[in-house]
């Protein structure tokens, strides 16, 4: 396993084995933040009141997330930042 520079196919290859979200510790301002792969239930997960929602409703220095198909659908390729455990 390694770090790949996060780009729209490694999201589309990720997204094809399942995951869904991008998962990170780095500061959300981190200029190469460092992701990993993660597969929620998005309905569950995403719900007001969930506690996933909660978590993420946490200061900067905490666990923030990248939707894989929202990022695909609304970002471009030389956009992406960071690099993705693989």
């Amino acid at each position: 396993m390694r770090f790949v520079k996060l780009r729209s196919y490694v999201l589309r290859r990720l997204r094809n084995q399942g995951y869904n979200i991008l998962r990170s510790t780095s500061p959300i301002s981190s200029k190469n933040p460092s992701w990993y792969p993660d597969i929620v239930d998005l309905e569950k997960f995403l719900h007001w009141d969930s506690e996933g929602v909660q978590n993420l409703s946490v200061p900067s220095n905490k666990t923030h997330l990248l939707i894989i198909q929202d990022a695909l659908d609304n970002i471009r390729d030389e956009d992406f930042i960071g690099e993705v455990w693989i």
